[in-house]
């Protein structure tokens, strides 16, 4: 065994705690960016900063540590790791969350021109 899957190993686990907490508080886990790049700097693993490469470096960690997705559920386009906890994310799955309130345009119309005439 390469030391390297050890220490990819250790990392499902850090993540493996994470979901275990949030499913004991019965929250949702998503994990920005700045957070898994510092929890992967630990075993020796550059995910990037945070752009396009990022992502597709997370997904492929994520199909070699954990490809059933029995922790990491989902990466979102923005780098971060959805865990896969009992509360499901708004963002898994590519779910996107709709706005209840009143649109941009039903809110723009009825703005009135306040700018002070010159």
């Amino acid at each position: 065994m390469k030391l390297f899957e050890v220490d990819m190993g250790s990392a499902r686990d850090v993540l493996a705690v994470l979901q275990g907490l949030a499913n004991k508080d019965q929250q949702q886990s998503n994990l920005p960016f700045p957070v898994a790049q510092n929890i992967f700097k630990s075993f020796g693993y550059a995910l990037g900063d945070g752009d396009r490469d990022s992502v597709e470096i997370l997904k492929k960690l994520k199909n070699e540590v954990d490809p059933e997705g029995n922790v990491i559920a989902d990466i979102t386009d923005n780098a971060e790791i959805v865990l896969n906890t009992n509360t499901p994310s708004d963002q898994a799955g590519g779910q996107i969350k709709q706005a209840t309130g009143p649109s941009v345009d039903q809110m723009a119309a009825g703005n009135k021109d306040l700018s002070p005439k010159i």
